[in-house]
C-alpha cells in the first residue's frame, strides 16, 4: 500500500513566512498594508483544440503512459512562482490548483506586500502554461495533460516582470511557497545576477527538503553573464535546458557546466488563461515544468526519498544526448519511466555483495559467478582418449580397400607400360566430314547419316 507523503516541518525562515501569510500580510523588510491585485492591461490570445486532435505529443516523447502506470503525482504539492495561474481552465479543474498568493513590490520601501490574487489572475499566461504542463488533468483523448496529472499546484504570483521585481520580492515569494509545504518548487525564470536574498531563499527551500527546479534561460549564452542564470546556477537546484523534438539542443537555450537536465521546449501546446483555450509556446521555462512534473511523479511513488535523492535519481536516469553529459543538455533528457524504475545509485558496484543497495525500489546486485569448465580434468582426459580411438578405427576402415588395390598393383602408384600394352585397344571413331559446310553439292549432309 502506498504510504501518503508526510509534510515536512518548515524551517524558521519559512515558518515566519507562514505566520505572515496567515495574517494575509508579508512585507520584506518592512510592513505595508495589503493591496488588491493589479488588473491586467493586456490578455493573451487563445485557440481551441479540435475534437480530432491527437494525444499531446509529450505523452509519446516522455513515455508518460508507462510512467502513469506507476505514478500520477498524487498528494504532491508543486509550487509555481510565476505570473499567476488561471485556475478556471477546465484542464486545471478537479483540484489541480489551490488558492495561492501574490506579492506586490512597494517601490518606496523596496518591500513586498502579500495579497491573495483572484483565481483568474494571470496577465501573460506564462504561469498558467507552466502549471498546465505540470498538473493539467487529462482531457478527452489526452489532447492535453500535465506530466503529473494528479499533482496539485500552489501558485505564487509576482506582480510584474521578473526583471523589474526586486530580489527581496522574489525571495519572499519563494519563502511563501516553502511555508505552504510544497514538495517541488518550479522557478521558470532567470536573472543574470546572484542576488543574496534569492540565494538565501533557495538555500532555505533546499534545506526544507524541497526539490527546486529552475529554467536555464533563453538568451543563447548572449546575456550579460554570458548565459549564466540564477537561480538555476545555484548548487542543489536542477537547472533545465531545452531541446527540440529530435533531441537537439535549442539554440536559444543557455549552456554551461552548471546545467543538469533537459526537456522538450519547442512549439509546445499549453493551457491558456481567460477561458478554455490553448496556445503554442517555446522555451526552457516549459522544459523546466516537465522536470518538475517528473519530480512530482517520483515524490509520489517514493515519499521516503529526500529532495537530494530525487534530484540524483532524475539526473542518473536521464537519456544522454550526443553520447554523454554535456554543457547543452546536462545529463540528458529527463526520463519519467526510468526515474520511476531506477534500481539504485551508480555507486552500487562499490558495495559488498548482498549489502543493502540503498534507494527506494533498489535490489541487491549479486556478483557474477566465476567461470568454471564444463567438465572436470578426469572427464576431459577420458573424452580425449575416446576420440583418439574412434579416429583410429575410422582410419583403419577407410584404409583396408586402399591397401588391397595397392597390393594388386605391386604397390605402384599407377599402372606401368606393360599394363598398358596388355590392355585391349579401344577403336577410335572416324571424324565426321565437314565439307558440306563449304557448300559442296556432291557431299551429303550429316542428316543422311553418311560420309562422303
Amino acid at each position: 500500500m502506498k504510504r501518503k507523503r508526510e509534510r515536512r516541518r518548515p524551517s524558521p525562515r519559512a515558518a515566519l513566512a507562514l505566520v505572515a501569510a496567515a495574517a494575509s500580510l508579508l512585507t520584506v523588510p518592512g510592513l505595508a498594508p495589503p493591496a488588491a491585485a493589479t488588473p491586467c492591461r493586456t490578455q493573451v490570445v487563445e485557440d481551441d483544440l479540435g475534437e480530432n486532435t491527437g494525444p499531446h505529443r509529450l505523452i509519446g516523447q516522455l513515455g508518460l503512459r508507462q510512467a502513469w502506470d506507476l505514478s500520477t503525482g498524487e498528494d504532491v504539492l508543486v509550487g509555481v512562482v510565476d505570473s499567476g495561474v488561471d485556475a478556471r481552465h477546465p484542464d486545471l479543474a478537479d483540484g489541480a490548483v489551490v488558492r495561492g498568493s501574490e506579492f506586490t513590490t512597494v517601490a518606496t520601501e523596496r518591500a513586498a506586500r502579500r495579497g491573495t490574487p483572484p483565481p483568474e489572475q494571470d496577465c501573460s499566461g506564462h504561469g498558467t502554461a507552466v502549471a498546465g504542463l505540470i498538473a493539467a488533468r487529462r482531457a478527452a483523448g489526452d489532447r492535453m495533460t500535465g506530466v503529473a496529472p494528479a499533482a496539485v499546484v500552489y501558485p505564487v504570483r509576482l506582480d510584474g516582470t521578473v526583471e523589474q521585481v526586486p530580489p527581496e520580492t522574489i525571495a519572499a515569494a519563494i519563502d511563501d511557497a516553502v511555508a505552504a509545504g510544497v514538495d517541488v518548487l518550479n522557478l521558470s525564470f532567470g536573472r543574470p545576477v546572484d542576488d543574496p536574498p534569492v540565494r538565501e531563499a533557495v538555500a532555505d527551500a533546499l534545506a526544507s527538503d524541497v526539490v527546486v527546479v529552475a529554467a536555464a534561460g533563453n538568451e543563447g549564452d548572449q546575456g550579460p553573464a554570458g548565459g549564466l542564470m540564477y537561480p538555476a546556477a545555484y548548487d542543489g537546484v536542477l537547472a533545465v535546458g531545452a531541446v527540440t523534438d529530435d533531441g537537439q539542443p535549442m539554440e536559444s537555450s543557455n549552456t554551461g557546466d552548471w546545467l543538469d537536465l533537459a526537456a522538450y521546449g519547442d512549439t509546445l501546446t499549453v493551457v491558456a488563461p481567460e477561458g478554455s483555450g490553448y496556445r503554442v509556446e517555446s522555451g526552457n521555462s516549459f522544459a523546466a515544468a516537465q522536470v518538475s512534473g517528473v519530480a512530482a511523479l517520483v515524490r509520489a511513488r517514493f515519499p521516503e526519498l529526500t529532495a537530494q535523492e530525487v534530484a540524483r535519481r532524475l539526473t542518473e536516469t536521464a537519456s544522454p544526448v550526443g553520447g554523454g553529459p554535456n554543457e547543452a543538455t546536462g545529463a540528458g533528457i529527463v526520463d519519467p519511466f526510468g526515474a520511476l524504475t531506477y534500481l539504485g545509485p551508480s555507486e552500487a558496484d562499490d558495495r559488498e555483495p548482498g549489502a543493502d543497495p540503498g534507494g527506494a525500489g533498489a535490489v541487491a546486485v549479486r556478483p557474477v559467478p566465476p567461470d568454471e569448465p564444463l567438465v572436470g580434468a578426469a572427464t576431459a582426459t577420458a573424452l580425449t582418449w575416446s576420440g583418439a580411438l574412434l579416429l583410429a578405427v575410422a582410419l583403419s576402415l577407410l584404409g583396408v580397400p586402399a591397401v588391397r588395390r595397392a597390393t594388386a598393383r605391386g604397390w605402384r602408384a599407377w599402372p606401368g607400360p606393360e599394363d598398358r600394352r596388355t590392355a585391349p585397344a579401344t577403336p577410335r571413331r572416324a571424324a565426321p566430314s565437314l565439307r558440306w559446310l563449304d557448300g559442296d553439292d556432291a557431299t551429303t549432309t550429316p542428316r543422311d547419316g553418311k560420309g562422303d
